[in-house]
This record gives C-alpha cells, sequence and structure tokens, in this order.
C-alpha cells in the first residue's frame, strides 16, 4: 500500500511538470477585458522581438477560484522582477458572458499589472488541456511549454518563479 501511495505520489508531481511541447503552431484568438483582439501567435512573435531570451506565462483563472485569485496576487513580485527581462503574463479569465462586468471591475480594482484576456466559452483553456484552476502555463519565448501547474497553495510562486529564472539566464 505504501508503495502504491508513493507512486501516486510521483506520479502527481511528474504530471505537473511536462518535457518541452510545441506550441508554435498552437495559435488562439482572445478579446481583452478592453475588447481588443489578441492572438497568441503574434504575441510570440513580440516575446521574441524583445531579447534573446524571454517567457509567457499563462495562468487561466475565474471570479470564483479563490486560490487562482491567490495565485495572480502573489506572482506579482515575480513578475515585476523579470519584466524588464523578457517576462510576460497572460492572465485568462474563464467566467461567463455575463459575468464580464465583474470581471473588468476586479481587474482594475486590483490594479494587477498583467495582460487580462477573455475565454468564456473555456475553448482555449480546453485546447491546451486545462482540466482545473488556477492552471498555469510557462512557455519559452520559441514556443516551447516547458512547465504547467494545476492548483496553488502559498509558496508555489517560489517553484514557478525558479521555472521562470532558468528560462531567462
Amino acid at each position: 500500500m505504501k508503495k502504491l501511495v508513493l507512486f501516486a505520489a510521483i506520479l502527481l508531481a511528474l504530471v505537473g511538470r511536462v518535457a518541452a511541447q510545441d506550441l508554435t503552431s498552437v495559435d488562439f484568438r482572445l478579446r481583452d477585458v478592453d475588447g481588443n483582439e489578441f492572438s497568441f501567435q503574434k504575441y510570440l512573435a513580440s516575446v521574441k522581438e524583445g531579447g534573446e531570451k524571454g517567457a509567457v506565462l499563462i495562468s487561466f483563472w475565474a471570479m470564483w477560484c479563490e486560490p487562482c485569485k491567490q495565485e495572480m496576487k502573489a506572482l506579482v513580485s515575480v513578475y515585476e522582477k523579470y519584466k524588464d527581462k523578457n517576462l510576460h503574463y497572460l492572465a485568462v479569465n474563464l467566467d461567463n458572458p455575463r459575468s464580464l462586468a465583474k470581471v473588468k471591475a476586479y481587474v482594475r480594482a486590483q490594479k494587477l499589472p498583467y495582460d487580462f484576456l477573455l475565454d468564456p466559452n473555456s475553448e482555449v483553456f480546453k485546447k491546451l488541456n486545462g482540466q482545473s484552476m488556477p492552471y498555469s502555463l510557462i512557455v519559452s519565448q520559441d514556443g516551447k511549454l516547458v512547465a504547467k501547474r494545476t492548483g496553488y497553495i502559498a509558496g508555489d510562486e517560489n517553484e514557478i518563479e525558479a521555472d521562470i529564472k532558468k528560462l531567462l539566464e
């Protein structure tokens, strides 16, 4: 029984980390909270122009998800530390269209420094194999998925920072 529990724990740990996967052919188009259209591939191209190294953190969240909101707040210091080193943060909201006003108000009130996109039908979330939230992906500037995480507990921002730091140094 102990071996089975250990095996399950190791398997869960490995699920959180992934071998590099290619996202260069994955494109998605969403609107930001102001209604402007966004293309992932165009965004990735701008990250490449920003320097020889770069990273994109994509985080899926919803208004009802307290761990999601905690993660976004905890990552402000990480983002501020690395944004000048070509780190980009996409916060993709999964609330339904009726909640759009609440999402906009929350984003404005929190003054979080990220790019906020809307995925009201969870199409991109599903396309990128999301199953539960928060769901975060770290992508290199050349489109390689280098890490993914599901869930958040205080302190996880340190592991996320370590993954980002590897890409940017």
